[in-house]
């Protein structure tokens, strides 16, 4: 008898919990459930921005140099498996130095900014555009043959120079020397960008035509 008295007051017990501090804890852990969805919302938005951040260049509307590279290692992979060209260009700014003196630094990076968005403006969706410098920036044309990249090169050349950027109602005229390097065998990220800085330089003493603009 008094383990069953003793059965039937725990069950007793049990059965006068009211139902509606039950409701109140549903409703608790609820709101508790909802914040933290909401939470993770939060965090996978500023995840996502550090991760837009980490690979933008803080000045313009390209790619940042830790991108750029990784955007080269990942063309040389598909160039190991599937044989798929790219050419990767350098581009260095032509007398960054003399806007900087000349017209204030602040015109110096409205300029450089101006290049970005004509080079932007003149490829693929498909490729890809880098600061990777103070005054350079690079190129990745994928499926692109040496030809078709030193083409697009001069078309780049005449996009630059075509119109000076006006600041602060002065013009000043744009214009940089290119290199080209295709993607080869058993090359590095590092190989073919300073393959493509020495084609550059290669312009820049004079020896490349219309691209070697001091």
């Amino acid at each position: 008898m008094d383990s069953i008295g003793g059965a039937r007051i725990a069950v007793d017990h049990l059965s006068a919990v009211p139902v509606v501090s039950i409701e109140d804890q549903l409703r608790d852990v609820r709101r508790e459930r909802d914040a933290l969805r909401r939470e993770n919302r939060v965090l996978k938005i500023a995840v996502a921005e550090l991760e837009r951040v980490s690979e933008r260049d803080t000045l313009t509307p390209l790619f940042n140099r830790r991108y750029f590279l990784t955007a080269i290692h990942q063309r040389i992979a598909r160039f190991e498996r599937h044989a798929e060209t790219a050419a990767v260009v350098f581009a260095d700014v032509n007398q960054l130095k003399f806007i900087n003196d000349s017209f204030g630094h602040a015109a110096g990076d409205f300029a450089l900014i101006q290049i970005a968005d004509r080079l932007l403006g003149a490829i693929r969706a498909t490729d890809v555009a880098a600061r990777i410098g103070g005054d350079e920036f690079g190129l990745i044309l994928d499926q692109s043959t040496e030809a078709g990249a030193r083409a697009q090169v001069t078309r780049l050349c005449e996009i630059l120079m075509a119109a000076p950027a006006v600041y602060d109602g002065r013009e000043i005229a744009l214009s940089a020397c290119f290199g080209v390097a295709m993607l080869q065998p058993d090359m590095t990220e590092s190989d073919i960008l300073a393959a493509a800085d020495r084609d550059m330089y290669r312009c820049k003493q004079g020896q490349g035509g219309p691209n070697g603009h001091r």
